[in-house]
This record gives structure tokens, C-alpha cells and sequence, in this order.
């Protein structure tokens, strides 16, 4: 099945905020890169720091603009470092108006680019025939410390292997970067499966796409849904949440759907259930129900 023309051109179609991390991250060597600058002139290794934060740039600009979602996981590898670099060169050298100017920005690019609608744009972007995706929220316990440390395992490394290697420290920036390489690909692997939790909104009616939570996409059909909404308080809905916070959507079916749980160290293989409700948390649940009412399901925001 061909993409959709409007996914194609995936660069300008895309929503203000998308544009907005594409911007500030355009000015971000105008803001920040004379305080950057200033701090790797004061070391060792100019060359070889000066080079690296070029390559983060062209890297994010790069990804910034294909709206796919491996692209997506690429830019919040590295979008919170040009911010991390900027606290680190203040402590060095004490910024001017410009230099705060250039925080601000690589904080503004960092927090942007983690939104939600920026995301949409990003997972949206290999979506085949007329549907559309949204993705769910990360359990909040991965939100506590385990995301920071594959993040910071995942981005930092490799870009300190190769400011040693330039100050020529051959042995210790070898190891490293061998090391960086491993820790790279295993956390962006761990980042990807992360990224690709969606709930997809298709003409038959609604796909639950999680590798955490199931071991293969579920379908709920548009005439089997009786009640899309608010998950009441008292539930007792399936719950593939994972632990997520937030509003929680639960959807009522008219008659059972089987599904597959997901493998887990506790119970080994798949356990395949039936059920007539479910409980999911997607990052925009507004969208979601608005987008599900113009689809014909039914919606009861109660």
C-alpha cells in the first residue's frame, strides 16, 4: 500500500511546533556556539570538541527533518545535548548575554522536541493509507531514572570518546569509543521499541500496537466498540498501561477480543486472554477521542 502524498513531503508538512524545533535548532550555533567556543578554546582538544558539536548539529538538523519515527528517536538522543554542553562551558566560562541567550534556546529545543505533537508528526510519518497514529505514554517508572540512563549511555559516550581521541589520548578514546559504539546501538534499539507504542486509528477501526504490553497488534473493530472514553475509577479493564500515568482511556467492546500478552521474565511465553474492556494511555487522549468521534466510533467523554 503507497504512502499518502501529504506523508511524502514530510518536511513541510508538518505542524508549527515541529517547525519550531527545526528553527531553534537552525539558531542554536548563532546563540550558543560562541559560548561553546570560548570554553573549548580554554582546553585541550579544540579541534577535535569543535568538531563534534558541528557533527551533533548536522545530526539533528538531519533528523529534525524526516518526519519517520527512527528519525524521531535520533533527534531526542540528541537534542539535549548542545544543553548539557552549554551548562558544562558555563561553569568554564562565565556567559554573556549572548551565551544565556543560547541556553535558553538549546533548553527551548530540548523541551519542545519532546512533546507529544512533535512526535505525532514523527510516527505519522510512515503511516500507510488512511490512518493515524498516536503514541502511548511511557510507564511512569521509566520516567524515574532507567530513560535518563539509557539516554545518557545512548548520546554521551561516543561524542567524549572522540573529544579524547582528539586531545590524542589514543588508548583511553579507543576503548571508549568501542565501548560508546556498543552502548550506542543497544540504547537506541531500547529507545526505538519505546517509540513505536502506538494506539492507530484505521478504517476498521482501532489497532493497539504495543511490543511492552502485547505480543502482537490488536484490533478493535469500529462496530465492536461500545464505549471509547475516560476509564472510570472503579474499573477492572484489562490494563495495558504498563503503568503509565495520565488520563487512561478505556474502551468497551460488544463482544470479546482475544489478545496476546506480551512475553515477560515472570510468565515466559505469550498468554493469550479474552476480554471485553481495555484500558490504554495515549500521550493526547483529547485527539484520540475527537479523532475516533469523526471516525464513527462511538465516544462517550463522560
Amino acid at each position: 500500500m503507497p504512502l499518502r502524498s501529504a506523508q511524502v513531503c514530510t518536511a513541510v508538512n508538518a505542524k508549527p511546533l515541529t517547525w519550531t524545533v527545526r528553527v531553534l535548532w537552525i539558531l542554536l550555533p548563532l546563540t550558543l556556539g560562541g559560548l561553546l567556543g570560548d570554553a573549548a578554546a580554554t582546553g585541550d582538544g579544540a579541534t577535535a570538541q569543535t568538531a563534534v558539536a558541528w557533527a551533533v548539529w548536522a545530526i539533528g538538523l538531519f533528523a529534525s527533518f524526516v518526519q519517520l519515527p527512527a528519525a524521531l528517536v535520533l533527534l531526542r538522543v540528541v537534542v539535549p545535548l548542545p544543553l548539557v554542553g552549554g551548562v558544562v562551558a558555563a561553569f568554564t566560562e562565565t556567559p554573556e548575554p549572548l551565551g544565556w541567550a543560547g541556553l535558553a534556546n538549546a533548553a527551548a529545543v530540548a523541551v519542545v522536541a519532546m512533546s507529544a505533537v512533535v512526535g505525532g508528526d514523527f510516527i505519522n510519518g510512515s503511516s500507510y493509507g488512511d490512518e493515524h497514529r498516536m503514541s502511548l505514554r511511557m510507564p511512569t517508572a521509566l520516567l524515574l531514572g532507567p530513560i535518563e540512563a539509557v539516554w545518557f549511555c545512548t548520546s554521551v559516550p561516543l561524542p567524549l570518546a572522540m573529544s579524547v581521541l582528539g586531545r590524542g589520548q589514543w588508548v583511553g578514546g579507543g576503548v571508549l569509543l568501542v565501548v560508546g559504539a556498543v552502548l550506542a546501538f543497544a540504547g537506541f534499539k531500547a529507545l526505538s521499541r519505546l517509540a513505536r507504542r502506538w494506539v492507530v486509528l484505521v478504517p476498521a477501526g482501532l489497532t493497539i500496537v504495543d511490543p511492552m504490553a502485547l505480543a502482537e497488534p490488536v484490533l478493535l473493530k469500529r462496530t465492536a466498540i461500545g464505549r471509547l472514553g475516560p476509564a472510570p475509577v472503579d474499573t477492572d479493564a484489562m490494563d495495558l498501561t504498563i503503568g503509565a500515568g495520565g488520563l487512561i482511556i478505556q474502551a468497551d467492546l460488544n463482544e470479546p477480543v482475544e489478545l496476546v500478552r506480551a512475553v515477560t521474565r515472570r510468565a515466559g511465553v505469550g498468554t493469550a486472554v479474552e476480554t471485553n474492556s481495555i484500558l490504554v494511555a495515549p500521550t493526547r487522549p483529547g485527539e484520540l477521542l475527537a479523532l475516533a468521534e469523526e471516525r464513527r466510533i462511538a465516544v462517550d467523554r463522560t
